[in-house]
């Protein structure tokens, strides 16, 4: 899992820089899903069979076309939908995440009853499947002008993007940090079954709850969507770090479930109100590789999270939360200190 991400922080820029630079956005994206689908079956068809440091490499590789098929992909709404439609339509985005985790532990978990490497093989499938119904999305093809620019100077344009404009770096630096301090929940999970004297398999009551509560609150944001994503940023952050607390502290199952409803729950106006920033703050010209270069950023912090807080649970999974709070409060810290000033109280009082 790891060897997938690891390139995230390099290929992210990369795939959105060549993308935002392609006169066919459908070509890079059909590109990406057969990078990752070939790679993935080749694990599935190689490990266990061949030594590990080549499925490594293999993972290595099919991991490039991860991040093209996250960020750069919500990058193209602008393009598909109205304006009128766009808020909307950025909160049934992050519904997709929210249902992707709802389905897919289930799903691999029956699949590993028939066979180790089954859920890879879903997975390789279902990249095969999106590929052929990328045809079907009315995808950008009208050519741009020539681009002058070196592939280098998109690439610094598109990181200078990220820095100069304030709204736009409080945004990235709290859901990447912040959203890293969601990753002890996962390594935490399976401890906080045992404690409550259940057995390993309650992990998945617990994070299945995580998953249900963020499909729900996905559903109800749809129909009434983030309307200030600059707050709502802020907003869902606190309360992310507010419910991991109570989960850590929780005295009875039920509340147990309930910290992890409520925090799952926080997730899915973040990702909308985090993807309105990026739209409204990037120029045309650099908006793919800026969501791909978020996603990478917060893909590969939730991956140095998740092993810190693997290396921290051998002291006690009390400090597993308390890292998990930490990168909640740093992540809002350096959001709020190096981002544009807050607006005036009332701007918080009122939803529209």
């Amino acid at each position: 899992m790891a060897s997938l991400t690891v390139t995230a922080a390099i290929a992210g820029p990369i795939a959105g820089a060549l993308i935002d630079r392609s006169s066919s956005a459908r070509r890079g994206f059909a590109a990406s899903l057969l990078v990752m689908a070939f790679g993935v079956a080749t694990i599935a068809l190689t490990i266990g069979r061949v030594p590990l440091p080549v499925v490594i490499c293999l993972a290595v590789v099919a991991g490039l076309g991860y991040p093209a098929l996250t960020g750069a992909w919500s990058a193209q709404l602008p393009d598909l939908v109205p304006p009128s439609r766009l808020t909307r339509a950025y909160s049934a985005d992050a519904a997709t995440y929210s249902v992707a985790a709802v389905v897919a532990p289930p799903a691999a978990t029956a699949l590993v009853g028939f066979s180790a490497v089954a859920p890879l093989g879903l997975t390789a499938l279902l990249l095969l499947v999106a590929l052929g119904t990328l045809r079907l999305v009315p995808l950008r093809t009208t050519p741009r002008p020539r681009q002058h620019a070196s592939l280098t100077a998109s690439l610094r344009a598109g990181a200078s993007t990220m820095t100069r404009i304030p709204a736009l770096r409080r945004s990235t630096l709290i859901t990447t940090v912040g959203f890293a301090g969601q990753a002890p929940v996962f390594v935490a999970a399976p401890i906080l079954a045992l404690e409550e004297g259940r057995s390993l398999g309650f992990t998945g009551v617990i994070l299945g709850t995580f998953a249900v509560g963020g499909l729900l609150s996905a559903a109800w944001f749809t129909r009434r969507p983030v309307v200030r994503p600059d707050r709502a940023i802020i907003v869902s952050t606190i309360l992310s770090g507010v419910f991991l607390l109570a989960l850590g502290l929780a005295p009875t199952t039920l509340l147990l479930l309930a910290a992890a409803f409520a925090m799952g729950a926080s997730e899915p106006p973040l990702i909308s109100a985090m993807f309105r920033v990026r739209v409204r703050e990037s120029p045309p010209g650099l908006q793919a590789q800026v969501f791909s270069t978020s996603a990478s950023l917060r893909m590969t912090a939730y991956a140095i999270a998740t092993a810190v807080s693997g290396w921290l649970l051998g002291w006690g999974v009390a400090w597993v939360i308390a890292f998990g709070l930490a990168l909640h409060a740093v992540g809002l810290a350096l959001g709020l200190l190096l981002g544009p000033a807050l607006p005036d109280r009332r701007h918080w009082l009122r939803r529209d």
